[in-house]
């Protein structure tokens, strides 16, 4: 059960004090509290990761934070906000409640909202963050699959987050080895709702999903700071075509939006132009580079080099360079050039790592002035030297 002297401000105030404390260390030290040190080291774990993670919820007093394993498996704070965007209606149940989060943004939204969670003092907690919000929303203690089966009606959307860390596997990449398993009880659930939405670890392979969930009508790669967090696999029962959003959060980078089963534009080809520009995360993660060349006036480098230029500058889905000179890739010339200087060092289509580069060139670390390594049109190996833009 959930320790209610917590809520005390001066254990609060302690907390806080403490807050760049190692945990481990913390946790052998003794306290002014008669509360035990696991679990004043549990809260101590929730400030420090909510501090990034939701900034909202750490600035609450009132915020008890459940254990560290459940706050990894949490949503962050904008991928949850981004969740209660991309949907309409006005009934929604998470079938795989976890601590609430995601439960919290739809309900902000305007959800009429229900979360069910099977772990009992999981719940508690979740239950303890929906009062402290002060949020109309229902939480039960039942397994999901459970509740759909036996006392869910109908509503807008049903909202699935299966857990990757099972029995069969530490960290599982298959749909199949999902808890619970989504493949199974597919049909019913898609009769009981308007819209399934899935959230699924980014490793798991798009062209698998979209195979075996059948009915996406809509896939959304969720990157925030360009790394990509989550799949966001939206169902509808009579969805004949996918639309895929390639989204990079916390960025002012616009979003691409493509039908997956239209894009006809044949790759153009180019040596570099005037300006670099390397896909965010997501587009990587999607391959959708057939689409970026549709959808931005931009050509490919080469067929293995997912790098794109341009003659004029243009906003895109990810970082831009302005190219100052293209060196032939000849090690003697280059580290005649650029040897012990700083620089950013990027690979792309390169037999050398990044790392081996640094190594080989005795080149540092900057943030403004790169070199690309790579291949251009032919086959032909090459240094870009380029500057970024600040967009």
């Amino acid at each position: 059960m959930i320790h209610t002297d917590l809520l005390n401000p001066e254990v609060r105030k302690y907390l806080l004090d403490h807050l760049t404390e190692h945990p481990a260390d913390f946790l052998l030290r003794s306290h002014p509290f008669e509360i035990d040190p696991k679990t004043l080291t549990q809260q101590l774990v929730g400030l420090q990761k909510s501090l990034k993670k939701f900034p909202e919820l750490h600035e609450h007093p009132s915020i008890l934070f459940p254990p560290k394993m459940n706050l990894e498996q949490t949503s962050s704070a904008s991928t949850a906000f981004y969740k209660s965007q991309i949907v309409s209606g006005n009934s929604m149940v998470d079938l795989t409640g976890g601590w609430g989060v995601d439960v919290l943004a739809f309900a902000k939204a305007g959800f009429q909202s229900t979360h069910i969670e099977r772990d009992k003092e999981l719940q508690a907690y979740s239950q303890h963050l929906f009062k402290a919000r002060q949020l109309d929303v229902k939480s039960l203690n039942l397994d999901g699959i459970e509740y759909a089966y036996e006392h869910l009606d109908h509503v807008d959307l049903i909202y699935m987050d299966p857990s990757r860390k099972t029995e069969k596997s530490a960290k599982a990449v298959r749909l199949e080895d999902y808890e619970p398993d989504v493949l199974e009880h597919l049909e019913l659930l898609l009769h009981k709702c308007n819209y399934l939405m899935i959230k699924t670890s980014p490793m798991l392979d798009i062209t698998m999903g979209m195979e075996q969930l059948k009915h996406v009508s809509h896939l959304h790669v969720v990157s925030v700071k360009n790394e990509v967090k989550e799949l966001l696999w939206i169902l509808e029962r009579e969805s004949v075509q996918t639309q895929v959003h390639c989204v990079n959060l916390e960025t002012d980078q616009p979003t691409l939006i493509y039908n997956l089963n239209k894009v006809e534009k044949s790759m153009e080809y180019s040596a570099p132009k005037n300006y670099l520009y390397e896909p965010n995360s997501s587009i990587m993660k999607a391959q959708a580079f057939d689409a970026l060349t549709l959808n931005y006036a931009v050509d490919k480098l080469d067929i293995n080099t997912h790098l794109f230029t341009s003659r004029e500058l243009i906003s895109f889905p990810g970082r831009i360079f302005e190219i100052k000179a293209i060196h032939p890739y000849k090690p003697k010339s280059i580290k005649k050039l650029f040897g012990k200087q700083n620089r950013g060092v990027v690979t792309r289509n390169f037999k050398n790592s990044v790392k081996e580069l640094r190594a080989k060139f005795q080149i540092g670390e900057d943030d403004s002035q790169y070199l690309f390594f790579t291949q251009i049109h032919g086959g032909k190996p090459v240094v870009i030297e380029c500057e970024k833009v600040v967009h």
